[in-house]
């Protein structure tokens, strides 16, 4: 009986480990998406922001009911590339899509443009 337990005991940790570095992975891996703007304010997160500060609303999928607040992804877009921080859900993006904040959206395009395709990972 002890050996099967230390047996599953074993087993178990090797699963949570291999889990893990799943995780860890796809965490860290780029996504695909559109990229609009928004007029900032309070944000799912429970933070404040203004329409200067480089900050990013993210899909339901990817917001996790609010697992990655405040942590930070780069976004590219045409060899441009900014830093911002997951503060906000935006509940009409789809999967890898995202809602960026005036300044952060205008570091990579003009705000004219609306929507624009991005890559981002978490950084």
């Amino acid at each position: 009986m002890y050996r099967r337990n230390l047996f599953v005991k074993r087993i178990l940790c090797l699963v949570s480990f291999l889990l893990f570095l799943a995780g860890s992975v796809l965490a860290n891996s780029s996504k695909s998406g559109g990229a609009t703007w928004f007029n900032t304010g309070l944000g799912a997160c429970g933070a404040f922001s203004n329409n200067g500060d480089n900050i990013v609303a993210l899909s339901p999928v990817d917001y996790a009911a609010g697992l990655h607040c405040f942590k930070k992804i780069n976004v590219h877009h045409q060899g441009k590339t900014v830093t911002a921080t997951i503060v906000d859900l935006c509940p009409s993006c789809g999967k890898s899509a995202i809602d960026l904040s005036q300044a952060a959206f205008q570091t990579l395009a003009s705000l004219d443009l609306g929507m624009i395709e991005v890559t981002w990972e978490y950084a």
